[in-house]
């Protein structure tokens, strides 16, 4: 998942905000619910927490005639969800259904009110974290701990330069989510003082969230099976007439968990495997998932999957809950997931892990690089809202020569693909998830932990997440 924000103006000078400063303390900041959690891709926006049906959990909510649109709110570090609801029988209600079908949600579980971000508990989108990013380059100011209220002073700057940025007038309606916005600004501020380090001063800034310019637009082509390969959130135009792309994400400390590098299906016409594993293949692995779905059809209905439309089949698989679907894939009978795993391990998984890193890095863009006019960088900003402050950290910052390099290295020392170690897959006896995994390794040193898990609903394509290891980012520095 993506994001990053920022702002700044001549005006602020006169808020005596404190300048950057590369030594400033970080605050510990606190950890409020203010992601709303209104539907299942929802959950992407949390690191490393289970996954729920809302769908089901809003049918009990309404058993009770509860009216609020967001049932749930999350907190950043992905610690709590906050049901949005004080109704002792509306309590017990969603905790008896967590029992019975969501168990892994139970710790993460806890009740309250009140509302959520900004709007009166509207969604904050992801798009909003990389808008307020491409204010603040534009503004062309670095900070460091920005103390409550002058926050408010320097997004109101922020908003005063949208309309700026190329790309935003497309989604005017994410203005209204500034407003008291603080851990995206606080990510913001960390990614903008980076972004101006390595840029200088922004003449230009794009955002590419509903498509590239065409003064962009050459630095964007598409290559084999993908349109847009080129993952830049925002692209700025230098002082020294490069651009500059930027692959946005974020996380609330450096001590976190780092927020995924992928979040793409495995199947589907939209699979990330399309360039990574070869066409026969992924047709077996499409094959074997629908074979799945057929048996758990047969087994569950007691009727003939062949006689039943793929509309029907969808609205029954649907119809199962939760806890019976994750029986049924953590079966031996699920020759999806057993599928996927041979395939992916193939040959030990050279082929893949070698063109899954390829693509997660996005290496092809070499090519565009030599041409001298732009630059590829993967970027996380690191920041959270405190209760007097902002605390602010130092982004990571990874440019496409020196992630080509690394990679080079661990290609050539060479590399598998393994079963993760420690780690049981979906259908080993004593399995806790419904997930396979897998390391990529070199030698015995691993590289990229990857998952192919569900979220939300099983007729969906199963996701990939993937998160470089400490030993790996260790090879950037």
């Amino acid at each position: 998942m993506k994001s990053f924000q920022q702002y700044t103006q001549p005006k602020l000078d006169e808020l005596n905000l404190p300048k950057y400063d590369s030594k400033i303390t970080i605050v510990e900041a606190a950890d409020p619910f203010n992601i709303a959690i209104v539907k299942d891709k929802d959950f992407d926006l949390l690191p490393n927490t289970p996954k729920a049906d809302l769908g089901q959990l809003k049918s009990i909510l309404k058993q009770f005639s509860y009216v609020n649109s967001v049932p749930m709110a999350g907190q950043p570090s992905g610690k709590k969800f906050k049901i949005r609801t004080k109704d002792d029988s509306v309590q017990q209600k969603v905790r008896d259904w967590i029992k019975d079908n969501a168990p892994d949600l139970k710790p993460f579980i806890t009740f309250g009110s009140g509302s959520i971000g900004s709007s009166g508990g509207a969604k904050i989108h992801e798009n909003t974290q990389e808008l307020m990013v491409a204010c603040l380059v534009l503004l062309g100011k670095k900070y460091g701990a920005v103390k409550h209220p002058n926050t408010n002073d320097l997004i109101r700057e922020a908003e005063g330069v949208y309309s700026k940025v190329v790309g935003a007038k497309e989604r005017m309606e994410l203005l209204d989510q500034f407003a008291e916005n603080y851990n995206d600004l606080a990510t913001a501020i960390s990614s903008s003082n980076s972004i101006l380090d390595i840029v200088g001063s922004a003449s230009k800034v794009f955002w590419t969230g509903k498509g590239w310019s065409s003064e962009i637009a050459p630095f964007n082509p598409p290559m084999g099976n993908i349109k847009d390969y080129n993952s830049s959130d925002i692209v700025v135009l230098g002082s020294d007439g490069i651009y500059y792309g930027f692959s946005l994400k974020k996380k609330g400390s450096s001590k976190d968990v780092d927020p995924t590098l992928i979040n793409k299906p495995i199947t589907g016409n939209k699979s990330f495997l399309l360039d990574v594993i070869d066409s026969k293949d992924l047709d077996t692995i499409e094959k074997s998932k629908e074979e799945f779905f057929d048996l758990v059809i047969k087994k569950h209905y007691k009727e003939n999957p062949k006689k039943i439309d793929d509309n029907q089949k969808s609205k029954m698989i649907r119809d199962i809950s939760q806890k019976q679907m994750g029986t049924y894939l953590k079966s031996p009978d699920n020759k999806f997931f057993k599928t996927a795993d041979a395939i992916l391990r193939k040959g030990g998984g050279v082929d893949f892990g070698i063109a899954f890193m390829e693509q997660i890095f996005r290496t092809k863009l070499s090519s565009i690089e030599s041409a001298g006019q732009f630059k590829f960088y993967l970027l996380t900003g690191i920041g959270k809202n405190g209760a007097e402050q902002l605390s602010v950290e130092s982004a990571e910052v990874k440019d496409l020569p020196s992630t080509v390099e690394a990679l080079s290295k661990v290609i050539k020392s060479g590399i598998k693909t393994v079963v993760t170690k420690g780690k049981k897959q979906a259908w080993d006896e004593g399995a806790g998830a419904a997930k396979i995994f897998h390391t990529i390794v070199s030698g015995n040193t691993p590289l990229v932990n990857i998952e192919v898990r569900y979220k939300g609903s099983y007729t969906a394509n199963p996701q990939f997440q993937a998160v470089a290891t400490p030993v790996f980012k260790s090879l950037f520095k």
